[in-house]
């Protein structure tokens, strides 16, 4: 018990097997009150998210110092590279397969999910993108005016979002899976579709590591160490991104 107490990442695991259980077993009064708990969750992470990239890219930024402009624009342009070489390679797979797999586009006998018992809307107070931007010129502008009180209190705003992350966005992140799934599976997709749910998922997967392999291997090649032993630590982060299908909520 204590392990799973303390692993996220069989959290995460035990969150999908239940979700399963509970979607496929219970009432649609029962799926009303699941579904309005995974929209309010789903609106605290989208809440947060902006305020985490701000709290963590941009006192990133200031501690590049001089280098910061020129490492930014690269990490930039090897980022935007790999989601376009990423998007290819997909196309490119998908061309191929899914011809192959016979999807029928109208499955019957899917399960209507019932109205919200219960909705709290929770605006983000900006978008990601808006995030994104603020934080690079904020990072920038504070390595360029060498502001160091600025820069100890994006310190200060990244110590505060880390503490938000750890006591409440990864606590609920389980929750929010389980509810996901119990969603799909209540409303039937999984299990009708069960042949090709299963075929696409390892589809995905194993397209996911043939283009790590393709990054950390010229990662490698170009410092010269083995960028292997990373990977050891993104479990969690790869669990919460197939399960929330969202690099944001990530």
């Amino acid at each position: 018990m204590g392990k799973i107490k303390d692993s996220l990442i069989l959290k995460l695991i035990l969150g999908v097997g239940i979700g399963l259980v509970v979607g496929l077993y219970c009432n649609e009064t029962v799926i009303g009150v699941i579904q309005s708990i995974k929209f309010i969750l789903g609106q605290l992470i989208s809440f947060t998210v902006p305020l985490i990239i701000l709290g963590f890219i941009a006192p990133a930024i200031t501690k590049m110092k001089s280098n910061a402009s020129k490492m930014l624009g690269l990490m930039l342009m090897l980022a935007y590279f790999s989601s376009v070489g990423a998007a290819l390679f997909s196309m490119v797979a998908g061309f191929i397969l899914i011809p192959k797999m016979h999807i029928v586009p109208n499955v019957e006998g899917l399960k209507h999910l019932p109205e919200l018992i219960f909705k709290v809307e929770i605006p983000p107070p900006f978008t990601v993108m808006t995030a994104l931007v603020l934080a690079l010129f904020l990072g920038l502008a504070v390595v360029w005016t060498q502001s160091e009180n600025f820069e100890r209190l994006l310190d200060e705003f990244n110590n505060i979002m880390l503490k938000i992350v750890y006591m409440i966005i990864i606590p609920i992140l389980p929750f929010f899976i389980a509810s996901t799934f119990a969603t799909l599976a209540y409303e039937g997709g999984i299990t009708k579709q069960l042949p090709v749910f299963l075929k696409v998922v390892i589809i995905v997967l194993i397209g996911h590591f043939i283009w790590l392999t393709v990054l950390y291997s010229i990662g490698g090649a170009v410092s010269g160490k083995n960028p292997f032993s990373l990977l050891k630590f993104y479990g969690p982060a790869y669990l919460t991104a197939v399960g929330t299908m969202s690099s944001a909520a990530t």
